[in-house]
């Protein structure tokens, strides 16, 4: 009999591990596992669920119980169900990193030394300093640097500055979110290279790289507009830069995509396959690797103490698996319970404009954010609905990067956005302030923008 205690951690290692080794070994019982191991972390997940994980649940039961009355029900409620495991594993996998992350003195100190920088570069410390950090960190990038920004924005008296608290978060929101355009550690990528498998990825890369640099320049154009009779933001000048904990923070983010990229082009892995790989390994030897300065703990002993470390993290990690998992889930089963056909002939994808189809997708995502559907939903369940089209009405290609754009736009336009409610539930404000007030002129800025930039691509 399993402890009450270790379900969690016991259900999350047992589908991760299933995963791991079908992708390796390609022995099909091992996917029977991991379907198994999901459902189990669903249940053992029932005593921690919320308003959000019983409206998932109840959902992703209706969706089930349609499909299954379809004549194949039962083979793609299976389908259904391996995607669900997937992004409950590849999300569980990933999110391990901030455990190792937590326990590093040098994350600590990068967040501390990008907050902390004079008027004039605090913007781009802080922008691409978040959106470098969720190379290795992904939401956890929110969670370990808002903080520090709250606490930088106080004087002497614990009083905060407004002002200057709200340029820097709008700045962190701002450089983090567009994360998800390129990067191959974020869900974003991981579920739409899944669904469009004939995607170019290195030119999908370079787009969303580009775009991204794009995107946060443009946030400190607005900045410097919007606080043009502003007084300059204090900071410490003269600071001593902490190359070592630069160094340590790109090194672990080198190695991750790195490894994913190589282990990919080496073995035939798809990008977010390969990341499941190496993110676990290289999140191992970080904690460890922590210890190697002191002689007193020894490698085997810190290898000892990440399985504590596990158990802690497991009930949050396991909640974390589930939403998600199950927010795939439901939007993959909705689009095949519905009439996929008879809405592409009625909506007349064919004839319309793909410059129009293209601009319509990161509205779409943008306004179910503004009535909770998580973009991660919306984005699977968009993503499915066009993949059936008899015709893709434009360049497979295109479709993610509009898909990615709409999620990471929605970051600062929905306030039901995971890092959007991150940030209001650590700093205490409203999730409407951080989006509707401070970041909404931002997040139709960039729509225009990227209106533009489609007119040139298509």
């Amino acid at each position: 009999m399993i402890p009450r205690r270790a379900l969690p951690l016991f259900t999350l290692t047992l589908t991760s591990v299933a995963v791991l080794l079908h992708l390796v070994s390609g022995w099909e019982p091992l996917m029977l596992l991991s379907r198994v191991g999901f459902v189990s972390m669903c249940l053992a997940a029932i005593p921690r669920f919320e308003l959000r994980e019983w409206a998932l649940a109840l959902l992703a039961s209706g969706c089930a119980l349609a499909l299954v009355q379809q004549e194949g029900g039962q083979a793609q409620l299976l389908a259904t169900l391996d995607l669900a495991v997937f992004f409950g594993s590849f999300i569980a996998l990933l999110t391990l990193l901030k455990e190792a992350a937590e326990q590093s003195g040098s994350v600590q100190t990068v967040g501390r030394f990008l907050t902390s920088q004079p008027s004039g570069r605090r913007y781009y410390a802080t922008a691409f300093g978040g959106h470098a950090l969720a190379l290795g960190l992904n939401f956890a990038a929110v969670s370990l640097m808002a903080p520090l920004i709250q606490k930088g924005a106080q004087d002497s008296d614990g009083r905060i500055d407004p002002a200057l608290e709200r340029r820097q978060l709008s700045a962190l929101l701002r450089g983090f979110s567009w994360f998800v355009l390129w990067a191959p550690t974020s869900l974003a990528q991981a579920v739409l290279l899944l669904l469009f498998p004939g995607v170019n990825w290195p030119i999908l890369l370079a787009l969303g790289l580009g775009t991204a640099i794009l995107m946060i320049l443009l946030g400190r154009v607005l900045d410097r507009h919007e606080w043009r009779h502003a007084g300059q933001i204090a900071g410490i000048d003269g600071q001593e830069t902490p190359r070592r904990s630069l160094a340590v923070v790109a090194l672990v983010c080198v190695s991750l995509i790195g490894g994913t990229v190589a282990l990919s082009a080496v073995a035939g892995f798809s990008i977010a396959q390969a990341l499941m790989l190496v993110a676990p390994t290289i999140t191992l030897l970080w904690f460890v690797w922590q210890a190697a300065p002191f002689a007193e703990t020894s490698a085997l002993q810190r290898t000892a103490e990440f399985g504590s470390v596990l158990v802690r993290a497991a009930p949050s990690l396991l909640r974390t698996a589930v939403a998600l998992g199950l927010s795939g889930f439901i939007g993959r089963a909705a689009a095949l319970v519905l009439p996929t056909e008879q809405i592409a002939h009625w909506l007349d994808l064919s004839s319309l404009s793909p410059w129009i189809f293209l601009a319509a997708l990161p509205v779409l995502i943008t306004l179910g954010g503004q009535v909770a559907l998580s973009p991660i939903l919306l984005v699977v369940f968009f993503g499915e609905l066009v993949y059936q089209l008899p015709v893709l009405p434009a360049d497979p290609t295109l479709i993610v990067y509009s898909l990615s754009f709409g999620w990471a736009l929605s970051m600062s336009a929905s306030p039901n956005a995971t890092a959007t409610l991150l940030v209001s539930a650590i700093c205490r404000i409203p999730p409407t302030t951080l989006t509707w007030r401070w970041n909404g002129r931002y997040a139709l800025l960039c729509y225009v923008v990227f209106l533009a930039l489609l007119a040139v691509l298509v």
